[in-house]
């Protein structure tokens, strides 16, 4: 194998490795296969965590629907990936049967105008208040843990800052 094909490969299992590391402490989608649900931990917080989450976009696909690109980061490593509201409403849905605390105020579904672009931004501003009070809440749901290790297969920018000292410039 040849010194790039190795280079790349360590990278990998770096990013992998750092990536498995991160998710065992996080808490969000799993819990879908336990058979009892767990009680949240209201006392926990995305900031204790060092967990930030933050729609940072958002697009009108074929005049159809609209996609919200989300942010994920923990310290200095953090992924991007898009979504539809009717995803994070599914998201939504599931949790409300096993969590049994109070979850947050879902945004409203809304039939006519959904694609009205002062809407749309307070859509936006509704979903990511609601994902950080899902966080907080949510802490040590498996179902939490899960859509976090989704969005991290779905990202199509995962930054890790700390990979770049894997390559060796001089050589």
């Amino acid at each position: 194998m040849s010194n790039q094909n190795q280079q790349f490969a360590l990278l990998q299992s770096s990013q992998q490795s750092l990536i498995d590391e991160q998710m065992a402490e996080l808490p969000i989608l799993s819990f879908l296969n336990k058979r009892r649900p767990i009680k949240a931990k209201t006392q926990s917080t995305v900031e204790n965590n060092d967990f930030e989450i933050e729609i940072i976009n958002t697009k009108v696909v074929q005049n159809s629907f609209t996609v919200y690109e989300i942010k994920i980061k923990k310290g200095t490593l953090f992924w991007t990936f898009q979504t539809r509201y009717s995803l994070l409403e599914s998201l939504s849905s599931k949790l409300s049967k096993n969590l049994k605390s109070n979850l947050p105020k879902f945004p409203e579904k809304r039939l006519f105008g959904n694609l009205d672009n002062d809407f749309i931004e307070k859509r936006g501003k509704q979903l990511e208040s609601y994902l950080k009070a899902l966080f907080k809440l949510g802490r040590s749901e498996n179902t939490v843990r899960e859509f976090v290790r989704q969005s991290q297969k779905a990202a199509f920018m995962i930054n890790d800052p700390a990979a770049v000292k894997l390559f060796n410039l001089d050589a």
